[in-house]
């Protein structure tokens, strides 16, 4: 490409529409996830949607459009820096042979029907992602007529840009679902959805970080929730401190809690640590999440802080809190599963004994991830293949209010527990 054609590359600007399917809710857990494409349904598509907009903007022929013949999540859309329509503005670019700029419909499809040969384009979820499914469209052109097409999508499009019969229909058919629902909006109307989705659910801290994130890049904010969970973006990274149950009683976030209230306290932590961080995962925002040093101010941790601890690796933490020097072999490993009803399991207590049932180790085995426990299973059942291992259930969360610390079950077998 010469430097007359990277000059009138360069000069070209874009913004966006997004044509939204939603789905009946009982129905969109067992849809299958549509395929991508083949050309000519693709093109078919295109030119219905770009007639659909035409009434509502009859000057959009002066911009070239490209757009998928695939369907995405809303988290496949809503990512830091868009990378999606980044996808789509560099396969227009990439069509451009001259150095004058020529307005043009590009339809993208797939040649076998089952992925585009750009990977970034892919659609990535699975089967039941949610009820809500879009279709992105990028307008590119000279900056300033784009700046005055953004304006006006941003001021009718949600209003008065509805999808036709016709479009609906081809939609319906060419993806193979029955859409409750199709609307066109822009990335900004979208994003004003989920803010009010999520403040109204109550996570008026997530959108904090989203915003910000989708927004203004280069800003830091820092989320502190009444839970004691903290939350720190920099430089696209979000740093967050990890509690296990006993740091979090003793020097984290519960401290001040009363004993008889630190199960309560904790579940109400973790619940939003897990669903902080399945969200900020979905959306994909890179999260580094660390033990930080027990003498640390948990609700002053400083990022340098957070930075320092490292970040936590794996599908689970191990914490030690019992280890005798020079055991004998393991005899028996007797497992606590930490239970709550809201969440499921918090961590398995693992208490190693040898032959005469005095105790070799204590420890608390956190899952991190949504595999964590199945990964956590699979380590037991290896170590205690060729000794006694009995898992107990107690329907609950085991602790000492003395030591603010977890503790095992009582097994039948063995003496009463005791709190170490």
């Amino acid at each position: 490409m010469d430097d007359e054609i990277r000059r009138t590359v360069s000069q070209l600007a874009s913004c966006s529409a997004v044509l939204t399917i939603e789905l009946n809710v009982q129905e969109a857990a067992d849809v299958r996830v549509p395929g991508v494409l083949d050309r000519t349904s693709a093109a078919r598509i295109a030119e219905l949607i770009v007639d659909d907009l035409l009434r509502l903007i009859p000057q959009l022929k002066q911009f070239g459009v490209v757009l998928p013949g695939a369907l995405y999540d809303q988290t496949e859309l809503l990512r830091p820096g868009f990378p999606l329509l980044g996808a789509l503005e560099d396969v227009f670019r990439g069509t451009l042979r001259d150095a004058d700029y020529q307005p043009q419909l590009i339809a993208l499809g797939s040649d076998d029907g089952r992925a585009f040969t750009i990977a970034a384009l892919n659609p990535e979820r699975g089967a039941g992602a949610g009820p809500l499914l879009m279709l992105p469209l990028l307008f590119v052109g000279h900056p300033q007529p784009i700046a005055e097409l953004s304006t006006q999508l941003e001021n009718s499009l949600l209003q008065q840009g509805g999808v036709s019969a016709t479009t609906r229909s081809a939609l319906e058919e060419a993806f193979g679902i029955r859409a409750l629902n199709a609307s066109y909006a822009t990335v900004a109307d979208l994003c004003a959805l989920l803010k009010v989705q999520l403040e109204g659910a109550g996570f008026d801290g997530l959108w904090t970080l989203l915003e910000r994130a989708f927004y203004r890049p280069d800003e830091s904010c820092d989320v502190k929730l009444p839970s004691g969970n903290r939350f720190l973006l920099e430089g696209g990274t979000v740093y967050t401190p990890f509690w296990t149950f006993d740091d979090f009683a003793q020097v984290g976030p519960g401290a001040e809690t009363a004993a008889d209230a630190l199960v309560g306290a904790y579940v109400d932590w973790l619940r939003q640590q897990r669903q902080y961080l399945m969200a900020l995962t979905a959306y994909r925002m890179p999260v580094h999440m660390a033990i930080v040093d027990g003498a640390t101010d948990c609700h002053n941790t400083t990022l340098r802080e957070l930075r320092a601890a490292g970040a936590l690796e794996g599908d689970y933490l191990v914490e030690t809190v019992v280890r005798v020097e020079n055991p004998s072999a393991e005899h028996k490993l007797l497992i606590t599963n930490q239970f709550d009803d809201d969440i499921g399991t918090l961590a398995y207590t693992v208490a190693a004994l040898d032959a005469d049932d005095h105790l070799l180790a204590l420890e608390h085995h956190y899952p991190l991830t949504p595999g964590g426990l199945e990964a956590i299973a699979a380590r037991l059942t290896e170590r205690s293949a060729h000794i006694v291992r009995r898992v107990l259930h107690p329907g609950g969360v085991i602790y000492s209010a003395h030591g603010r610390c977890l503790d095992t079950a009582v097994d039948s077998e063995l003496p009463p527990a005791t709190a170490y």
